[in-house]
């Protein structure tokens, strides 16, 4: 029963402490997901690549598969919860105050102010995966196919605005042929 109310509260706080949407929370949540023992860093790699292609968003697909190896189904249930009614509560008090404030220059420069500092967390979720999946240990050909996968899939991305599940069934068929 702790373990579920641990869950509850490490998801729960993330909710309310975490801006700039579910990528910017991954570094948080990988935190921890180690520091509680639910996952090792390759389970965590594995979860957020997981939950990064099924629907829905990533932060709550990583509480449910944080929750899942956690605790279960009950993990799931109350991870959930967790991660979503921070969001509910805080868009209820928003949805009511903001439109009022909007133009307000203090509020404008600090929306200014946060937006590098989520990019920033984005790239150290990106920079800290890289290096969890072990692609930064060192030169291989496996290093090498990796680099070729993720350049290619950047170009397709933002130069040729291929639809992201595209690009991610391509790299998928990629490292099928080349990494067998």
């Amino acid at each position: 029963m702790f373990v579920l109310w641990e869950l509850f509260w490490t998801f729960f706080k993330l909710g309310f402490i975490s801006f700039g949407g579910g990528y910017a929370m991954l570094p948080i949540i990988e935190h921890e997901a180690l520091t509680h023992m639910w996952l090792t860093p390759q389970q965590y790699t594995e979860a957020v690549t997981l939950a990064g292609m099924a629907p829905g968003p990533v932060a709550m697909n990583s509480a449910v598969y944080v929750g899942y190896a956690a605790q279960g189904i009950p993990g799931v249930l109350v991870a959930s919860l967790g991660i979503v009614l921070p969001s509910a509560i805080i868009m209820l008090l928003v949805a009511t105050i903001f439109y009022k404030m909007y133009d307000n220059h203090w509020v404008q420069a600090a929306l200014d102010g946060m937006k590098p500092a989520v990019v920033a967390l984005i790239a150290y979720a990106a920079v800290n995966m890289t290096m969890n999946a072990g692609l930064l240990s060192g030169w291989s050909n496996s290093t090498y196919i990796s680099i070729g996968i993720f350049a290619l899939a950047l170009l397709a991305l933002v130069k040729f605005r291929i639809h992201p599940i595209a690009v991610i069934l391509i790299s998928g068929i990629a490292g099928m042929v080349l990494y067998a």
